[in-house]
């Protein structure tokens, strides 16, 4: 039996070399036990909503179209050299945005050698002149006798126009440099004006 001494002492180095062994364990291996013992609980209440966040910058403008008219004529059938062959009435909405317009149907020269007839649009009974003028000529040159009716598409976009009623006007008359010439619009067929209010080309 040993002494009492002897007990007491072994006591101690036994509970200190656990204590040491304890403090000898990996640094990951104390991680993994903590972790086990905290995912091993049933899962809290949800948190209070945060606080809200700053605004956010503006948007861009919106490209969809949503201000659009189309006007549409069977056989016109309209002789005339010079002069204005229809009218479409429209409403603009902003003043700085642009209108898009657009002929569709059928254009004519006939008869002279050589001829030119030029088809226009006006605005307020003005032309464009913010880019420029929407206009197209046709010309026929080295034939007789001729009667040349073919469909024809015309269109482009005018700046600067306020805000309002807009009275777009689809005009014929003499090309540049020409006199009067047999002109015939909306040949026995559909004829449309139509017109677009969109947003500012970002290239100017």
């Amino acid at each position: 039996m040993y002494p009492k001494w002897l007990r007491i002492l072994l006591v101690i180095c036994c509970l200190t070399a656990q204590i040491c062994a304890g403090r000898e364990q990996p640094e990951t291996y104390r991680r993994e036990v903590v972790l086990e013992e905290c995912t091993a609980g049933t899962p809290g209440p949800p948190g209070p909503p945060g606080p809200p966040g700053d605004e956010g910058e503006p948007g861009a403008p919106s490209t969809v179209s949503t201000n659009w008219r189309q006007c549409s004529w069977w056989a016109i059938n309209d002789g005339q050299d010079s002069g204005q062959v229809k009218t479409c009435s429209f409403t603009k909405e902003h003043s700085d945005t642009s209108l898009y317009v657009a002929w569709s149907g059928n254009l004519r020269v006939a008869t002279n050698n050589p001829a030119c007839c030029r088809w226009y649009f006006t605005f307020n009974s003005a032309e464009c002149s913010n880019p420029n003028r929407i206009e197209a000529v046709t010309y026929a040159g080295g034939y007789s006798s001729y009667n040349l009716l073919r469909p024809r598409v015309l269109l482009g976009y005018c700046d600067g126009i306020s805000a309002g009623s807009v009275e777009v006007g689809f005009w014929v008359g003499a090309c540049s440099g020409y006199g009067n010439y047999d002109c015939y619009t909306g040949w026995n067929s559909a004829s449309h004006i139509m017109i677009e209010e969109v947003t500012p080309s970002p290239y100017g």
